[in-house]
């Protein structure tokens, strides 16, 4: 199981809870996207990302594919120009 975890941090956190939505949006309409948690940050801290996500693939294939996905490539578009910056890991150890 690899799982893709994505800190994102918004230029204007008032996008937050539109972006948790869509994203919520893809479940169930990527084949390769086995599991979706996401949510917002709760804690306000000087250096914290506005939300987060993590996905559950199969196996490194399955990332590609849900990356490719054009339900995923459609929230990229929407995504991409409010993200002021993002952190992304892709384990296959997490415990």
């Amino acid at each position: 199981m690899i799982h893709h975890i994505v800190l994102f941090t918004l230029s204007d956190p008032a996008n937050a809870p539109e972006a948790i939505e869509r994203l919520k949006g893809m479940r169930g309409k990527i084949p390769a996207l086995r599991g979706l948690r996401c949510g917002l940050n709760s804690i306000d801290k000087p250096g914290a990302s506005d939300l987060v996500l993590i996905t559950e693939h199969d196996d490194e294939a399955g990332l590609r594919e849900y990356a490719a996905d054009p339900v995923h490539q459609e929230l990229i578009g929407w995504l991409s120009p409010l993200i002021a910056a993002r952190a992304v890991v892709d384990t296959d150890n997490l415990s």
